[in-house]
């Protein structure tokens, strides 16, 4: 069965089923029978209007199995609201603007790039590869100056800490610009997933909190929110100088479409703003179907529905987007390494994982390292 097939079957179940955003949330505690350890989920927040918004958080004590909503409403006085959270141990400071634009997908070469893979919610093991290598201090700001950071996707799911990954990714975004740097986040499968109501990875942490909001967990990232409107800005394909970066890849039947960057991203944009009145499922199947450069595994690997890519195919999308290598995840790797003369290079070794030795990518001067959280770098040969 097609992908798109699912999909649409799911998402005709979803609209018939879900829960409003406003309307359903509780400022009371409440007891819940699904057993999770104690957390502090948040902040989230929300528009209530166009210049005040609503921050709260969901408390949960497990030996009381108490769970509560904590919330305070705050106003734009200007176009940036800044707040310190006020629940738990979140001393943090947010920097929150008040309107959230696409960038571009295609950027001038930069002296410093570095690459991650799949997050999947490891906030402790990205926090560590970030400090050892000085992108960040011990306060997490931004300390790599003109330098760029890649994330190619799939920051959600899996992990308990999805949330304190993306407000690290969104205000370093913020501190980066400032500093002439950049801070690039890729849509990537589980991106899409739960922007349309696919929790089937989710931590049991988060479905713990959406429940006791009476909600499904994609409504804390649905249009009315920061990050839901954050997250549907993000580009699907970009390119730094001569190196093009995907979530999964490129394949020779996407090839086939002739999209140009810029087309892939604002058509991507479009499906996760609009996904509920499509009518043309071609965007559905663009995006959602094996082939696609979200869900594409044939860097590395066979399917039924396709062979592993040769170096010829390869070439081939290189010379269309006009690029010399692509950096890619989505597919599970022992170590961040090169193939094809160093015309494909996987990122995704499961990061958090002690089977695996957390790394990254750093590309510098047009060489290319392993980078970690407690060794020296490595170059890729």
């Amino acid at each position: 069965m097609r992908l798109s097939i699912v999909y649409n079957s799911f998402l005709t179940l979803f609209i018939l089923i879900s829960f409003s955003f406003s309307g359903s949330s509780q400022d009371k505690s409440e007891t819940d029978s699904l057993v999770v350890s104690s957390y502090l989920e948040g902040p989230h927040i929300k528009y209530n209007s166009k210049n005040r918004i609503e921050v709260f958080y969901i408390q949960h004590d497990s030996i009381k199995n108490v769970t509560k909503k904590i919330s305070k409403s705050l106003r734009y006085k200007n176009d940036t609201l800044t707040f310190k959270g006020f629940a738990g141990s979140d001393t943090a400071t947010y920097i929150i603007p008040k309107y959230i634009r696409p960038q571009s997908g295609i950027y001038k070469k930069a002296d410093k790039i570095i690459v991650f893979g799949d997050i999947h919610g490891e906030f402790n093991a990205l926090k560590g590869l970030l400090r050892y290598n000085k992108v960040i201090d011990e306060k997490n700001k931004w300390i790599f100056g003109n330098g760029h950071i890649v994330f190619t996707g799939d920051v959600f799911d899996r992990g308990a800490k999805v949330s304190e990954c993306l407000w690290l990714i969104f205000q370093l975004e913020i501190q980066a610009k400032k500093a002439g740097g950049r801070v690039h986040y890729i849509i990537g499968n589980h991106e899409m997933m739960v922007l349309l109501n696919d929790d089937r990875y989710v931590n049991n942490t988060y479905k713990h909190t959406a429940r006791h909001l009476k909600w499904h967990y994609s409504n804390f990232f649905n249009k009315s929110t920061v990050l839901g409107e954050w997250l549907r800005s993000k580009n699907t394909i970009m390119k730094i100088g001569d190196q093009l970066f995907v979530h999964g890849g490129i394949s020779p039947q996407f090839l086939e479409k002739k999209l140009k960057i810029d087309d892939v991203n604002v058509k991507m944009r479009y499906h996760l703003n609009n996904y509920t009145q499509l009518k043309d499922t071609a965007l559905v199947d663009l995006f959602l179907y094996s082939c696609s450069p979200l869900w594409y595994r044939g860097y590395l690997s066979r399917t039924p529905n396709y062979d592993k890519i040769s170096i010829t195919e390869v070439i081939k999308t290189l010379a269309f987007y006009e690029a010399t290598v692509i950096i890619f995840g989505h597919t599970p790797v022992s170590r961040v390494y090169p193939f094809y003369s160093f015309k494909l290079i996987a990122m995704d070794v499961p990061i958090g994982d002690p089977n695996f030795i957390d790394q990254a990518l750093l590309i510098e001067n047009q060489k290319y390292y392993r980078i970690f959280a407690h060794k020296e770098k490595e170059r890729l040969r």
